[in-house]
C-alpha cells in the first residue's frame, strides 16, 4: 500500500516508516495536514496515518478534507496517552481506527493490515469461494454465480470484480486497482483498466435495473453500488 504519514515529530515519524517499509508498504511523510493535501490532488494514497495533531490542524478536521479529495480514504489516528473521549471524538470524526502513540510495531502492522483486508486488497489463499451480494466467487476457476447463472472470468477481470465487490459502496482508487490486479506495475495503461471494468459491468450485469450500478469516480477510480430493486419500482 501507499501510505501517507502525517507527523510533525520527525524522530518518530523515522519510526514508523521504518516499521511501515518493513511491513511492505510504502510511506511518505508529511510534517503538516496541507502539504499531505496539496500532495493528494496529484497522488494517491491507500491510507492515512496521522498524528491527533496534524501539525497546523486537529486530525479531526483534516479527515473530511482529505476525503474530498480522495474519497474513501481510510484513516489511522495516531494518539498520545488517549482517553476514552479521545478515542470517541476521534472514530464519531471519521477515524477508522485509532493507537496509542508512541506506536508499537507489531501492534501497527496488525492495524494496517486489518484496515488492508477491510479494503479487500488482498485475499488470503485458502479464502477459494465468496459469497457477497448475491454473487458467488470461485477463486479456483474464476468463476462468479449469480441469479442461476455462471460466467468465467479471465484473472484479471475476476480479481477486479472481487475487489469492487469487496468494497460495495465505497469508491476504489486505481492505485487499489493497479496493486491488486496488476500486481503493482505502472505501465498498465488507464484505458486497460476501463476496458476491464467495462467487461466486468457487462458479463457480471451490473446494471441498475438488475440491482447494481458500476461507475466511473471522475479523477479518482471506480465504484459499485446496490440498488435496491424495490426503491426503483417505486420510482415507476
Amino acid at each position: 500500500m501507499r501510505i501517507a504519514l502525517i507527523e510533525p515529530d520527525v524522530q518518530h515519524a523515522k519510526l514508523v516508516d521504518r516499521l511501515i517499509f518493513a511491513g511492505g508498504h510504502m510511506c511518505q511523510h508529511f510534517t503538516t495536514s496541507a502539504t499531505f493535501l496539496l500532495r493528494a490532488t496529484d497522488e494517491f494514497f491507500d491510507l492515512l496515518i496521522t498524528e491527533s495533531w496534524a501539525g497546523d490542524h486537529c486530525a479531526e478536521d483534516v479527515i473530511p478534507l482529505a476525503r474530498s479529495i480522495l474519497p474513501g480514504l481510510p484513516v489511522m489516528m495516531m494518539i498520545t496517552e488517549p482517553r476514552e473521549s479521545q478515542i470517541v471524538a476521534a472514530l464519531h470524526a471519521g477515524a477508522d481506527d485509532c493507537m496509542s502513540k508512541p506506536v508499537r510495531g507489531p501492534e501497527m502492522l496488525a492495524r494496517v493490515e486489518a484496515l488492508q483486508r477491510r479494503a479487500g486488497l488482498r485475499r488470503p489463499a485458502n479464502r477459494r469461494r465468496d459469497v457477497i451480494g448475491g454473487y458467488s466467487f470461485d477463486a479456483a476457476h474464476f468463476a462468479v454465480a449469480f441469479r442461476g447463472l455462471t460466467v468465467i472470468l479471465t484473472p484479471k477481470e475476476f480479481r477486479l470484480a472481487l475487489l469492487l465487490f469487496n468494497n460495495l459502496a465505497r469508491p476504489v482508487s486505481r492505485a487499489h486497482i493497479l496493486e491488486t490486479v496488476w500486481a503493482r506495475r505502472r505501465d498498465v495503461k488507464s484505458r486497460t483498466i476501463d476496458t476491464h471494468a467495462s467487461r466486468v459491468r457487462s458479463k457480471l450485469q451490473l446494471r441498475p435495473e438488475l440491482g447494481y450500478s458500476l461507475v466511473p469516480v471522475y479523477g479518482y477510480g471506480y465504484q459499485l453500488d446496490a440498488i435496491p430493486l424495490e426503491s426503483m419500482t417505486g420510482a415507476g
